[in-house]
């Protein structure tokens, strides 16, 4: 992952570190989950953010669990032992929404200011595919009980 500053979605983080470094979003390895959807027309972003923000849940849940870890949210970034282990955005086009959220496997290659770590150096023998797998499947499970849920309620 290596992103320039102009391929950048985050408008607050290119104002609060463009003087930083000129790649400020990379790293060597990573689990990427990318997301379009087209469900909401017009697309929407706040719908995003809040998926988004229930991806990081999920996730944070997951690794909680998998790696008998406690992991620290805010927003949408995820923090072990005051070390980022992710990335995440959202943006909206005019008929799509997309996500990408990216878990570090390893830290290298991460911007030098940023304090970071990989899921393999937190644990080594954890099945990257298995977490991956079940941050998908609880993602997905979600989205569709809240679009079962959407039809059975009575409006008023």
């Amino acid at each position: 992952m290596r992103l320039e500053q102009q391929e950048m979605i985050d408008v607050k983080d290119i104002v609060r570190e463009k003087d930083l470094a000129d790649i400020l979003i990379s790293g060597d390895d990573c689990i990427h989950f990318i997301i379009e959807m087209f469900d909401d027309q017009p697309a929407n972003l706040k719908v995003a953010y809040h998926r988004l923000h229930l991806l990081a849940f999920i996730t944070q849940r997951i690794l909680e669990k998998e790696l008998a870890i406690e992991i620290i949210k805010k927003g949408t970034d995820l923090y072990y032992d005051e070390k980022k282990i992710n990335v995440g955005i959202a943006t909206s086009s005019n008929n799509s929404t997309k996500i990408h959220f990216g878990l570090n496997i390893v830290s290298s290659g991460v911007p030098d200011y940023v304090k970071a770590i990989g899921l393999q150096e937190i644990k080594d023998n954890i099945s990257l595919e298995t977490i991956a797998k079940m941050i998908a499947e609880n993602f997905i499970g979600e989205l569709k009980a809240i679009s079962e849920d959407t039809v059975k309620s009575r409006t008023f």
